[in-house]
């Protein structure tokens, strides 16, 4: 019986991963293909102030997805959640 629950939860998952993939490629008008070009871990707690960034808890591991010009990248944290983090607040170690 266990074992039925993890089935839907990984489904529950992947459909709210593929819902927020298909916000971020709407919003973001982004047509490439989304690879992880790098990883970073966030330095301190930021919340977002507009839909399009992604809100940050210090340590979290995130995922660089592209670079943007000026001093913000865009990064999926691990809910599948995608958005514009600023450079000052990672550390690419």
């Amino acid at each position: 019986r266990s074992i039925f629950k993890f089935k839907n939860s990984s489904t529950e998952r992947r459909k709210k991963m593929g819902k927020e993939e298909k916000f971020f490629r709407e919003t973001f008008l982004y047509n490439k293909e989304i690879n992880v070009i790098n990883t970073a871990t966030a330095e301190c707690s930021v919340a977002s102030k507009r839909r399009v960034d992604l809100p940050l808890t210090a340590g979290e591991q995130l995922d660089v997805i592209d670079v943007t010009e000026g001093t913000a990248v865009i990064c999926r944290n691990s809910e599948g959640r995608y958005g514009y983090v600023l450079v000052e607040h990672l550390n690419f170690r």
